[in-house]
């Protein structure tokens, strides 16, 4: 056997190595490609470089215990020689009379009662072509379920008032008195999942995925569209046709992708490579006819345009309104309706400035109000409901007017008759902690006298209180508001204001001043 030489080098150019220049001969990279090949590198046969042989040259390198792998093969080089032993030995082994026959590993797929022997090349070929006849279909599949998805979402959007409050007002109507029900969040779930197997397996181009996720996505995304076409229906009347086209046919007739999932290996058939090509063209000759067929059934229909849905089925008043059109009211639109209660509810309300109920309030409706927003929404949607069914549409601030009318009754009745309950109390825990413990202690610090009698302690300690009863009153309750989660409890408001009410140094100071006041008016020396 010849020994195996190369003219020049072969591989990376310009190389990083020193040794002569990189030639790449096309003589010389056909015999780099077969010996690497014969190494176990995948390696395609030709004689052009690309940056496929030269990463293989570099692993090869790399394998063979190289410190600095530089991807070039040099004549009587390092990676010429580390390459020739098994390069060789397969030549050797080609040269064999047996080798010639040895036999072609086959797959067999039973297709129709018979049995179909493909080789590995033809097999790829038949799956690829499948997957090109399911494209359409499955790519319409996808659509069908994004299109109910955007639906969905745009009317779920809407409940959680991402589209304006007077699409949700109007939409609450319609769905409360007509009893409709949206979708179940089980059956878009179920599609999602479905969906995305079915993408995962076309894009894996897996033939096993595929089988199991067609008929699942097929089932899901037409339970899908059932629950979107049934609730577009109820939502338009029954007078209306919905012009939406959101089913999906069936292409899970078609054993071949079942067939085609699982082949099984027959390696003892005995063929010739000669043989082998001629059993698996006429099997693939048949497997394609079913290809085709698959095709024509699955060839899909046209995708409604989601713009014509939405003015069709929508017409102009999107959004899905539920029974629980407060349960989730923004922060901001919150605020918004404050800013329009404060000034009418703080004049309800002693000590309180506008700015300084507005924030409770916000707090209040957010919270622990959050029921008395629901219910007066759902009140407010039925006030205005009346005028639509007169025929006239409903503005915005018709039903902000009117959501604001039921509120500052609610809030009236509620929120703001607690407040005034902690007032009341507030007014003789305020007296007690000024006469029984505030004015005490100041007292004791200012007069160092212990021969004041009680009597006159006493009728002092109560003319200082009563100077300076107002001021903590109106101190503890506005601290009270100010530090309040927003729940009107009375006890807990008491409890902030109390301890407020102690630590304030101001409040210290004014008790201080009336103490000298009452010294002078009593003719009682204070050392």
């Amino acid at each position: 056997m010849a020994k195996v030489k190369l003219k020049a080098p072969v591989g990376l150019a310009p190389r990083t190595s020193e040794g002569g220049p990189v030639r790449n001969n096309s003589q010389d990279v056909e015999l780099v490609r077969k010996m690497l090949k014969a190494n176990g590198l995948n390696v395609a046969p030709g004689n052009k470089v690309d940056a496929g042989l030269i990463k293989a040259i570099g692993a090869f390198q790399k394998k063979a215990g190289f410190k600095w792998p530089d991807k070039v093969v040099d004549p009587g080089g390092r990676t010429l020689k580390a390459l020739t032993p098994k390069y060789e030995a397969a030549l050797k082994e080609e040269a064999k009379p047996e080798a010639k026959e040895k036999p072609i590993p086959m797959k067999r797929v039973k297709w129709k009662g018979k049995d179909l022997l493909l080789t590995e090349k033809d097999y790829e070929l038949v799956k690829a072509d499948i997957f090109k006849q399911l494209d359409r279909y499955i790519k319409t599949m996808i659509s069908r379920h994004d299109l109910n998805l955007r639906i969905y979402q745009d009317y779920l959007d809407t409940a959680r008032i991402k589209n304006g409050l007077l699409n949700a007002v109007a939409n609450a109507m319609i769905m409360t008195w007509g009893g409709i029900k949206f979708p179940k969040s089980s059956v878009v779930t179920r599609s999602i999942k479905a969906t995305g197997a079915l993408d995962r397996a076309v894009k894996s181009k897996n033939l096993e995925m595929l089988n199991t996720a067609l008929p699942e996505a097929e089932q899901a995304i037409n339970e899908f569209s059932a629950e979107v076409e049934r609730f577009l229906k109820e939502y338009i009347g029954s007078g209306n046709q919905v012009g939406t086209a959101l089913m999906v046919t069936s292409a899970t007739s078609f054993a071949v992708v079942g067939v085609m999932a699982a082949p099984a290996v027959a390696t003892a058939t005995g063929m010739t490579a000669a043989k082998a090509m001629l059993v698996s063209g006429a099997s693939v000759s048949m497997l394609q006819s079913a290809s085709q067929e698959l095709g024509k059934h699955a060839s899909g229909q046209k995708v409604t345009v989601w713009q014509s849905v939405k003015a069709v089925a929508i017409d102009g008043t999107i959004g899905l309104a539920t029974a629980g059109i407060g349960n989730k009211v923004p922060v901001k639109y919150i605020e918004g309706l404050c800013k329009g209660l404060a000034p009418r509810l703080a004049s309800k309300v002693p000590y309180l400035t506008v700015k300084q109920l507005e924030p409770f309030l916000v707090k209040y409706l957010a919270h622990s109000g959050a029921e008395v927003l629901k219910a007066s929404m759902v009140a407010a949607v039925n006030e205005i409901g009346r005028t639509a069914k007169t025929g006239k549409v409903p503005t915005e601030m018709e039903f902000k007017a009117a959501l604001e009318n039921i509120l500052f009754a609610a809030l009236t009745a509620g929120a703001l008759k607690k407040l005034g309950g902690f007032q009341k109390k507030w007014a003789y825990k305020n007296k007690e902690i000024l006469q029984g413990q505030l004015v005490p202690d100041r007292f004791a610090k200012v007069v160092k006298n212990n021969n004041v009698p009680n009597t006159i302690k006493a009728k002092m300690y109560a003319d200082v209180a009563n100077k300076v009863s107002e001021e903590a009153m109106k101190l503890g309750f506005l601290k009270a508001i100010e530090n309040s989660d927003g729940t009107p409890d009375e006890a807990k408001l008491i409890n902030i204001a109390s301890k407020e009410l102690a630590r304030d140094k101001r409040i210290e100071k004014l008790i201080d001043a009336e103490i000298q006041k009452a010294l002078k008016k009593h003719k009682v020396p204070a050392g």
